[in-house]
């Protein structure tokens, strides 16, 4: 099943450690600025907008995979 995860700044070395502790190594993400705690809606779309095309692009990688 295709996935990809959006986490903030802090969490890159994270989510790095658990995909290579989970046999993932290199395993993509969508990295947003921190904190989003705050943020109206607008401008969550703002920080949301730009990352469309490289989520769709991370989904159709992992649907194209045995």
């Amino acid at each position: 099943m295709p996935a990809t995860v959006v986490i903030t700044e802090p969490f890159q070395a994270i989510v790095a450690s658990h995909a290579l502790k989970l046999g993932a190594p290199g395993y993509h993400s969508l990295v947003v600025p921190h904190p989003i705690y705050g943020k109206t809606i607008q401008e969550l779309r703002g920080v949301a907008a730009p990352l469309v095309d490289q989520a769709l692009a991370q989904l159709a990688i992992d649907s194209q995979r045995p």
